[in-house]
């Protein structure tokens, strides 16, 4: 199984003719899955834009889709914070414009359990199920269940958090005092009348303010937990798909960090844990938009992030009004006029990090079922480094091709870095076009 992580093609002819991205072409058409996150809304810009505070609206025409599946993808998760860029009505369209080109897709559907439920692709060898869900998204994004007398709501398969800022008795009596001082308090007497209870009152812990969750604490930090009725909603189906499939891949989109980018959120780690626990092969994580490492639980891969496999959000042909309300002008503005406005010219966001423009597919073998209980199980991880194409004009960046072998020895090293962490060794292995990771899983 290849595995990939944001595929955001707005334009098409993602894999170019040369020697290495035809190398890439070979090895995620020659596996018997590859996987990719779907990070974009293909779908003939069918719907209404939903407005995004930060981002951008990220949607395109449906033929890119036929390369995605030229590509050799064959599984996409379409559980991330751009799935509703064009609303319900451009998610429902975009899955069935998947669909109808015979691309399993899970994480997002017409309601809760629909999004939920696993994706499944057979071929002679065995088949592979895929559970796909998302951290990072907007209020109301989310899937809803249906009820007794009104039917769910489309949207994302969710994978909520708690996230709590320790604080010392001092910061928080601080805060308290804030709250009455100001106001707030005094505001809130109505709605605490209507619910019978107050949330804010003194013996509150942890204490709600301004948006944020604070709790007293020897020394000032942050931790985060799993939403639990998220995950044994999403338990429920990894543990119904080890039953009917020999391969369980669970995908999970998170842009939330741990102390520093690098780092996964401590409930992203907790929550890719139990995922093994209840059967799954692999996690595959993305979001960030950068590598991050790779941990080995039971025997079993987790990958934090695989960062960007097609990265072309600045050759987004069409925007709304809102998203060109971001950046000052005299004088309205054209799609690259947003964008450049936006990167100041190319000296600041993605434009200026090397790291948001490379990455590794990693191809996971999975040895023979063994007699006791007949399961696959994975015995080693490939990882394949890959390039998009740092410092190029913005019409030729973001395309991917296996890295030329200098490349390939740095951001290995560097992929190694970031998994030592978790006492992942990597070791290093040469490929048809270069180095490559080894990573033996028994």
């Amino acid at each position: 199984m290849a595995l990939g992580g944001d595929w955001m093609a707005t334009r098409g002819s993602v894999l170019a003719d040369s020697p290495r991205a035809q190398a890439l072409r070979t090895l995620l058409t020659s596996a018997d899955f590859s996987f990719a996150n779907l990070e974009v809304v293909a779908a003939d810009w069918q719907g209404h834009p939903v407005r995004d505070p930060l981002g951008s609206t990220l949607a395109t025409g449906a033929r890119v889709l036929d390369d995605l599946r030229d590509a050799g993808i064959d599984m996409v998760s379409f559980a991330n914070n751009h799935a509703l860029d064009m609303g319900t009505e451009g998610l429902l369209a975009q899955l069935r414009e998947l669909r109808s080109r015979g691309l399993a897709v899970a994480g997002a559907g017409p309601e809760l359990t629909s999004a939920r439920m696993p994706a499944y692709v057979d071929r002679p060898g065995g088949s592979a199920a895929l559970i796909a869900c998302t951290a990072s998204f907007g209020p109301g994004q989310e899937a809803a269940a249906t009820g007794l007398q009104l039917p769910g709501r489309p949207g994302v398969s969710p994978l909520r958090h708690q996230q709590v800022l320790e604080v010392t008795e001092e910061q928080l009596a601080v805060l308290r005092r804030i709250d009455r001082e100001t106001g707030l308090a005094a505001q809130r007497a109505g709605i605490v009348a209507m619910i019978g209870s107050d949330p804010w009152s003194a013996e509150a812990d942890p204490f709600p303010f301004l948006g944020g969750l604070f709790r007293a604490a020897a020394a000032p930090g942050l931790r985060t937990s799993v939403d639990e009725q998220d995950l044994a909603g999403i338990l429920l189906w990894v543990r119904e798909a080890r039953q009917r499939s020999d391969l369980v891949v669970v995908s999970v989109h998170s842009h939330e960090s741990g102390p520093s980018p690098l780092e996964p959120a401590a409930f992203l780690r907790a929550f890719a844990h139990a995922a093994i626990e209840a059967g799954a092969d692999m996690v595959v994580g993305h979001g960030p938009h950068r590598l991050r490492g790779i941990e080995v639980h039971r025997g079993r891969p987790i990958f934090y992030s695989l960062g960007n496999l097609v990265s072309q959000i600045e050759l987004t042909q069409r925007l709304p009004a809102e998203d060109y309300a971001k950046v000052p002008s005299g004088r309205p503005l054209s799609p690259f006029g947003f964008f450049n406005a936006r990167s100041l010219a190319d000296t600041r966001g993605f434009a200026t990090g090397r790291e948001y423009w490379e990455t590794v597919v990693p191809v996971v073998t999975a040895a023979a079922p063994a007699a006791a209980d007949g399961r696959y199980r994975p015995s080693v991880v490939e990882l394949h480094p890959v390039t998009l194409g740092f410092g190029l004009p913005t019409h030729r960046r973001g395309r991917p091709a296996c890295a030329a072998p200098e490349d390939g020895r740095r951001i290995l090293a560097e992929l190694a870095e970031l998994s030592a962490g978790y006492g992942t060794v990597l070791e290093l292995a040469e490929g048809p076009t270069g180095p490559i990771g080894r990573l033996p899983l028994s």
